[in-house]
This record gives structure tokens, C-alpha cells and sequence, in this order.
């Protein structure tokens, strides 16, 4: 069917137009109802499929239109009320509270799978598939939180940015993904430092101010608190009073670091870092392996589920203490050292020379000899590893995915088994199609919801040759 042009459209939808409708399906990672106007597609936010509403349009593209909720005529009976007071204010932290969290994991399954079948070719009927597990505790899951400071009309702020505003700033007195009295405490605590100090909050736009980020860590294991400060290139005052105060009012803080970073870039990068008391590392413990867990290191978020993730991806590769198995993408060796005691051996392949530092670390903590981990880019450094036989492959890549050269360098490999650990159900249907064009195809697959309350979630799947 031909999609009218823009003047057609208008024609038949015009900004401002209200309407009623029921919304029959919702999109992530937008985190959208989706209605129809027309037989034009109306995307409105904070909506539950199956509610009749009252919505006015905001804006009138080729293909669709985007529209706000005026009222709710028949309301869902999933429909919760947030109960974090910044949900109304747009914060982009957890944009889901306002559905039951059975229906988010509905959600979510639907949009998989279904992104599975358009992008990745799967019939999951011809898959095993494991379902969608959810996760144990929906609010103060997150192990790592990162704050953003900013300024408005000269007062000093810290929080989250609202969603699609990278330069505003929701001024946040307590986070609900972290346990709350610890996050409105600190969260009050460094306003006041930065206030007191007379410290400015960084504007992304202008790429002017003192404060850029507040770094929080949690381990759920020894319930120690890292802290990092970041901010441009600076002498920051005072500082033995602000470690005193944190000292008395939050015993559980167990280190300081200050970071410097004068990157334009709104990402937190480690350019240089000062300890300003204590540590910079505290241990996790995940199933029974202790790992090391540097600030700027990657570690999963969800301390709980990540166990269950692991020990999943541990079935999958169905060892018996005789294979050789890849870990590539490795981080500090999460799943690596995880597995290892069921492997002949494991090699690891990891770009971030901190988290390789922690990987062999990490090793000696837990007395597993049968894991080393190699430095460099995965595309570079499967060239030069060791010419012998693989058995299995395991990767947890960033969001990206996987790069097309890499999936041809595994399968020139040829393993029996991959094993796949994805953040990123969009890169990850994509790679599907990938490996299947290199004679491997999809055999098991389970999602996992680390991340309650978003549109996000964890992929764990086998493929075999």
C-alpha cells in the first residue's frame, strides 16, 4: 500500500487534532503506545495497549505522528502509579513504572520476539525457546548508578537526564533503582559539596562548568559503596572536609576517586583519576566465584539476575572439562572464570587493559589456573591466538553487536557451539542472520529482565554449527 505524501497526510491529520482510540500495541525501546488516526500510525507516550484515550497531536511526520495523552477514558487494569516522584517530571531513568510489571515483561517478550522474526529470519516455534525470566526485585536492583550535575538559573543540580534531552537535568532527590535512603543521602550530600564549594555544573551544550558526573557502586555482596567525582581539569577544594562528612554519615562509603574528564563528549571517561580515600575496587561475589570490581570496569548491573545469567550461559555451552572455549569480549572475566572449572581451558579476549589487569586478578583470587586473557581489539587479536582446536565460542559484545569480520573469523574457528550474551535485542536478531549465513544457527534462546522498569533486557542464546 503507498504511504500518502506529506500534503496528503495533513490532509487528513493536522497537528493539534484530538482524537480517541484504543491503543492496540506499544514499541521499545521508545517505550510507546501505538494508536491509529486515520490509518495514520500515532505514537504517545506513558500508554498501556488495550486502553481507550483522549490523545492530541504534537507533530505530523510522512509516516507517523507523534501524540501526548490527554485522557485516559478507559483505563487498563495493569496500570500502576509510579512511585518515584520524578516519574511525571520525564526522567529517563525508568520509563515503564506506570505499568504492572507483569505486563512490562509482556511487553517486552512481544517486542523479542518479534524483532527476532522481522530481523533475524526466526520461526520461534522451530527454536527452543526458555521464555522471559523475570527479574527478583523490580526497584533497588542496580548495583551502579551514574548522576549527571548541571546548573539552572545559577543553582546547582544532580540527577538524570529527561529522555531524548541530553542538555536538560532532572534535579533528583532520590533514585528508586538503587536503595533509596542511600541515593537520596548521597544525591543531597554532593549538591550540597558543589553548593558550599561554589563549584558550577557542567552544561553540555555550552561545554562550560566545574561538576560533570557523580559515579555510585554498590556490592551486594559486602554492601561497600565506591564513589566517583568527575570534573574537568581541576584542584577540588576542601576535599578532607567532604571525606569527612561522607565518613560520618555514610559508614558503607569505602573509597573516593576524583576523575578528571575534559572530553566534549557527555560519555564518563576515565582521562585521569586521583583517590581521594580508601579504594577504588571492592569484591562480587556471583555464584560462587569472587570477582574484583574496578570503578570504571564493566560489571552487570543486576547482581542478582546476573548469577542466573551466568549459570544459563554455563548450560549452554555444555562443558564436560575437556574443551577449549573462547571467551571473547571478556570484561574482567565475568562469564570466563565463571565456566572455567568446567573447561580445559578458557582464553579471553578484551579491549580495556583495566579489565584485563582485573581478569588475572580475578584468577588468582578464585585459584583458577586454567583461564588467561589477551589484550586487544577481539578483530585483532583472534588473528594471533593460539592455533588449536576451539571448541566454543562465547561473546558478550557491546551494544553494536558483533562486526561482520568477526563473525568470520569464528566461524573460521569452527566451534561446535557459540554461545551469545546480548544487551541488544536489535544488533542481536541482526547477528543472528550472521551466523546463519556461516552455518549457524540459532538452537536455545532465553531473555532475561536485569533491568526492571525500562525498556531493557538480556539475551542468552546457543547456536551450533
Amino acid at each position: 500500500m503507498k504511504l500518502p505524501d506529506r500534503r496528503g497526510v495533513e490532509a487528513l491529520v493536522q497537528k493539534g487534532d484530538c482524537f480517541e482510540g484504543e491503543v492496540i500495541d506499544f514499541a521499545l525501546p521508545e517505550s510507546y503506545g501505538i494508536m491509529r488516526k486515520n490509518g495514520l500510525v500515532v505514537f504517545v507516550p506513558q500508554v498501556i495497549p488495550g486502553e481507550k484515550c483522549l490523545v492530541r497531536l504534537t507533530k505530523i511526520k510522512p509516516n507517523y505522528a507523534l501524540g501526548e495523552l490527554v485522557e485516559i477514558i478507559e483505563p487498563s487494569p495493569f496500570r500502576k502509579t509510579p512511585p518515584c516522584p520524578h516519574f511525571q517530571e520525564g526522567c529517563g531513568g525508568c520509563r515503564l513504572q506506570f505499568m504492572d510489571y507483569g505486563v512490562q515483561i509482556r511487553v517486552k517478550e512481544r517486542n523479542a520476539l518479534t524483532i527476532l522474526e522481522k530481523i533475524g529470519g526466526i520461526v520461534i516455534d522451530r527454536v527452543e525457546y526458555q521464555g522471559f525470566i523475570p527479574a527478583q526485585n523490580v526497584f533497588e536492583y542496580r548495583n551502579k548508578m551514574e548522576f549527571n550535575f548541571g546548573e539552572r538559573e545559577g543553582k546547582l543540580l544532580l540527577g538524570l537526564r529527561p529522555l531524548n534531552r541530553y542538555w536538560d537535568l532532572i534535579n533528583l532527590e532520590v533514585c528508586y533503582l538503587m536503595p533509596q535512603t542511600l541515593s537520596a543521602g548521597i544525591l543531597a550530600f554532593f549538591r550540597d559539596y558543589g553548593n558550599t564549594s561554589h563549584l558550577s555544573g557542567y552544561d553540555p551544550v555550552r561545554k562550560e562548568g566545574i561538576l560533570r558526573n557523580l559515579l555510585v557502586r554498590l556490592s551486594r555482596t559486602s554492601h561497600e559503596v565506591l564513589l566517583g567525582l568527575a570534573t574537568v581539569e581541576c584542584t577540588l577544594p576542601e576535599t578532607e572536609r567532604m571525606i569527612e562528612g561522607l565518613r560520618i554519615r555514610f559508614p558503607e562509603v569505602q573509597g573516593v576517586v576524583h576523575i578528571v574528564n575534559n572530553s566534549p563528549a557527555s560519555a564518563l571517561i576515565f582521562e585521569k583519576k586521583r583517590l581521594l580515600f580508601g579504594k577504588d575496587s571492592f569484591i562480587e561475589k556471583i555464584g560462587n566465584i569472587f570477582y574484583k570490581v574496578s570503578l570504571p570496569s564493566f560489571f552487570q548491573v543486576n547482581t542478582e539476575l546476573c548469577t542466573v545469567l551466568y549459570e544459563r550461559a554455563r548450560d549452554y555451552a555444555e562443558l564436560s572439562r575437556r574443551e577449549m572455549v573462547l571467551d571473547l569480549y571478556s570484561g574482567s572475566g565475568g562469564i570466563g572464570l565463571f565456566v572455567a572449572r568446567y573447561a580445559r581451558q578458557v582464553i579471553g579476549v578484551e579491549e580495556n587493559p583495566q579489565a584485563v589487569e582485573d581478569a588475572h586478578f580475578n584468577a588468582e583470587l578464585n585459584t583458577i589456573d586454567n583461564f588467561h586473557c589477551f589484550s586487544g581489539r577481539v578483530e585483532k587479536v583472534l588473528a594471533f591466538l593460539p592455533h588449536e582446536r576451539v571448541d566454543v565460542v562465547i561473546v558478550d559484545p557491546p551494544r553494536a553487536g558483533l562486526d561482520k569480520k568477526v563473525v568470520g573469523k569464528i566461524a573460521h574457528l569452527t566451534p561446535r557451539r557459540v554461545v551469545y550474551v546480548s544487551c541488544n535485542i536489535g544488533t542481536f536478531a541482526r547477528d543472528v542472520a550472521l551466523l546463519a549465513e556461516k552455518g549457524y544457527m540459532l538452537r536455545k534462546i532465553a531473555f532475561l529482565d536485569l533491568f526492571p522498569q525500562t525498556p531493557h533486557f538480556e539475551t542468552v542464546a546457543l547456536f551450533q554449527k
